[in-house]
């Protein structure tokens, strides 16, 4: 692996053969794609009074990509100091993404484990070493992270209705506040822009893999409209091996089906030239069925002691959503931008164990309203101010459908005030200055009350083009996440703590964009942060107290020390939010693209992190939090800590699941006739493990691994080709793990060998 890494660095830092400058017209053939190709749509949105000579002769270079995400307007990737990766729509297709856990695979800065078959919400992604449950997940610029019980699952949201995924890589607490700690995930939906559109599209695949979809649009005069349907069905039945000291494990994935449907509906009216209202909805159902650790132990009878063997879940989702989107163009120019937003999206999620029909399960259900209002004010040339007021408030319940458990029926509001001002003195300088100031509302639920402090963060960034062809940027940013709903008052398998901080720090980058060609372009960019009471998870076990023993007991020094009850995951430990009061992560992320002629293109990312726990929960506080949560009424009081041993055997370890590095090479050849063909190789390298937060429960299970433990890595390779049929007809191939590669995804979730989808689309 580390051979392989150097080899990989050599290549990035080797120069390479310029390949010519590729005209408009050329680069229309490849569209969007983090090779930085541009689409239709992009190129119309270039300022053309603001194009380069070179650019105005018909030459288009990569960083003229334009972002909606980096400062919360149109902006070329070349004008800000932020680090902004797009995929495109061709780009989504390449990789065949299903969902936008398959989209973002192999982003700079990106690392996930959420792609491809029998990937669920036990597998996670990170950006630049952050866990997911402190990154922004937008639809058009609206946040929809908090409704997710657990984390956001990237599996859940499709992207048959989108046009790109922009990627934040870095804070975006100024523009986008809670939840933009690490970075952001923008998902941009499409418009229509013909008078009649449509797209249907069918695939089959392994493991009893279905897909079908069908989108349906136009634009008449001023009215516009998208209707969009996916159904997507999969048993994830496949076989693995996994190889463990204490030898090799094989068997089949249990309990990995997933059953979806999802439906967006977007009309757009134009009232005028300059003004125009969007309605966006969508309903999304998902039905799967979850382990978090399925390796089998051959020791033990599957047939008389699989539920023992096996936390088995059945998760079904249900989510609604409505925004309604004002946009306006003030005064008589284009120097003046209105946008007002208005969202409601709800989300409730039960969790069942077992597969017996009595089991009602628990449910977390919540909803959030969203209001924004943003102003874009283009002073002159050189002069930009973007500030706006954001508030989003988040209203729900959590407790088991049976009435056990004690309903948390609460609400928790996040006022905000932001403003960024960019400052281009010359053409090679720019500077940007911004700040958020955020009061939580009170956290109320019944007698219980509680308030955390409010916030002001600033953040500043620069660009300096030293050269045509190189160029520097950095960006300083103060962060701060106030817990969600899920995190305080969740009551389902993993339950909430009402006692937590928000988390604070700060984050910062330096960055180089090395373009030696308009179709060459190296980004490296240097990370790191510092993050204050990040909100995570432990295993806490059941009080023995609960189990029948006095808690005085021997059997209760160290949790539970009886096998028998070690055998009972059900009743052996429960997941429990805390705060985390230290952890630093820093590394290097990296992108290169070549686009070698117009028919053949190269990319290469990869992304190095080192992200470490400086300071672990404490246990005699985790315990008291569990004491009072029990007199809050809710199942905190069977609920016991680890020993503090426990905890600080996590010190200066690698944050759970985080690899050390990640590498994706791709190559594409495309043909003027639309046939195309991509080979991507995947280098992941090694992972601490998660015993921390997943299991096994019973610690004699004989593939458990100790603390601070390292999975292997692994490397794989994948295929796709397109195939025109006929002129609106198009075969599609993807074959995933080309090389039969048996590898572990995530602790305790081995990943599928050789796998293939094949398909047809039909589009006018």
């Amino acid at each position: 692996m580390q051979r392989n890494l150097l080899l990989l660095s050599l290549l990035l830092l080797t120069p390479v053969a310029l390949a010519e400058p590729m005209t408009k017209a050329q680069l229309l053939q490849q569209e969007g794609t983090t090779s930085g190709t541009l689409s239709p749509q992009t190129l119309a949105q270039v300022p053309e009074p603001n194009l380069t000579p070179e650019e105005d002769s018909g030459e288009i270079d990569l960083l003229n990509e334009v972002t909606v995400t980096a400062t919360r307007r149109s902006t070329r990737l070349r004008d800000t100091s932020s680090t902004v990766y797009i995929v495109g729509r061709e780009e989504l297709e390449q990789k065949g993404a299903n969902n936008v856990g398959d989209a973002i695979r192999g982003v700079p800065g990106v690392q996930t484990n959420l792609f491809g078959a029998g990937s669920d919400v036990h597998n996670n992604y990170f950006i630049r070493g952050l866990p997911n449950s402190g990154l922004g997940i937008l639809v058009d610029g609206r946040l929809i992270t908090n409704l997710n019980q657990e984390h956001f699952d990237l599996g859940d949201l499709p992207v048959n209705n989108l046009e790109q995924v922009e990627v934040l890589t870095g804070s975006g607490a100024v523009l986008y506040g809670s939840n933009a700690v690490g970075g952001v995930v923008n998902l941009i939906t499409r418009r229509p822009t013909e008078p009649l559109e449509a797209r249907f599209k069918t695939e089959f695949g392994s493991y009893g893999y279905s897909n079908y979809l069908a989108s349906f649009g136009g634009k008449m005069e001023r009215f516009g409209y998208m209707l969009d349907y996916q159904q997507f069905d999969t048993s994830n039945d496949y076989y693995y091996e996994v190889q463990r000291p204490t030898g090799l494990f094989t068997g089949v994935r249990p309990n990995g089906y997933v059953n979806a449907r999802n439906y967006n509906a977007t009309l757009t009216y134009d009232l005028d030239e300059r003004n125009r209202l969007a309605l966006d909805a969508y309903v999304r159902t998902n039905t799967r069925g979850i382990a978090p650790f399925t390796i089998i132990d051959p020791t033990r009878p599957l047939e008389t002691d699989g539920e023992a063997q096996f936390e088995i879940t059945r998760l079904s989702t249900e989510s609604q959503g409505v925004a309604l989107t004002y946009d306006s163009q003030l005064g008589l120019g284009q120097d003046s931008e209105l946008q007002v937003v208005l969202g409601l999206d709800h989300n409730r999620i039960t969790e069942q164990a077992g597969y017996e029909p009595e089991d009602l399960g628990v449910y977390t259900d919540i909803s959030a309203f969203n209001a924004q209002v943003r102003h874009n004010w283009q002073f002159d040339p050189t002069n930009n101010f973007t500030y706006g007021f954001d508030y989003i408030r988040e209203f729900g319940n959590s407790a088991a459908n049976d009435g056990s458990l004690t309903n948390f029926d609460s609400a928790a509001g996040r006022p905000a005030i932001f403003g960024l001002y960019t400052w281009t003195p010359s053409e090679t300088l720019l500077f940007n200055v911004g700040a958020r100031y955020t009061v939580p509302d009170p956290l109320v639920n019944g007698s219980f009350t509680r308030t955390l402090s409010s916030s002001f963060d600033p953040g500043v960034g620069a660009r300096w083009q030293i050269t045509p062809t190189l160029a520097l940027r950095g960006n300083y940013q103060s962060v701060y996440r106030a817990p969600n709903f899920n995190d305080l008052f969740g009551a389902t398998t993993h339950i909430g703590n009402p006692f937590l901080e928000a988390e604070t720090g700060t984050s910062l980058d330096v960055g180089v964009d090395w373009q030696p060609s308009p179709s060459t372009l190296l980004r490296l960019t240097y990370f790191h942060s510092d993050i204050n009471n990040l909100v995570d998870y432990l295993l806490v076990r059941n009080s023995c107290a609960a189990n029948g023993f006095a808690e005085a007991s021997p059997e209760c020094v160290n949790g539970l020390a009886d096998e028998s009850l070690n055998n009972d995951p059900a009743s052996n430990a429960e997941r429990f939010r805390v705060s985390y009061p230290r952890l630093s992560t820093s590394g290097l992320e990296g992108a290169f693209n070549w686009q070698v002629s117009p028919r053949l293109g190269f990319f290469a990312t990869i992304t190095l992190t080192d992200s470490r726990i400086l300071e672990a929960p404490d246990a005699a506080t985790t315990n008291q939090q569990l004491d009072a949560l029990a007199g809050l009424g809710s199942e905190g009081q069977d609920l016991r800590g680890v020993d503090q041993a426990e905890r600080d055997a996590l010190i200066g370890t690698q944050y759970p699941l985080v690899p050390f590095s990640t590498t994706r090479l791709g190559v594409t050849y495309e043909e003027p006739t639309g046939f195309q063909a991509s080979l991507f190789a995947n280098l992941s390298g090694q992972r601490t493990v998660d015993v921390n937060h997943v299991g096994p429960f019973a610690t004699t299970h004989p593939a458990r691994l100790a603390p601070g433990s390292l999975l292997d890595g692994y490397t794989t390779l994948d295929f796709s080709a397109r195939l025109p049929l006929t002129s609106a007809i198009v075969a599609n191939v993807y074959i995933d793990n080309l090389l039969g590669t048996y590898y572990e995804r995530s602790y305790g979730n081995p990943a599928p060998s050789f796998n293939f989808r094949v398909g047809l689309a039909y589009g006018f």
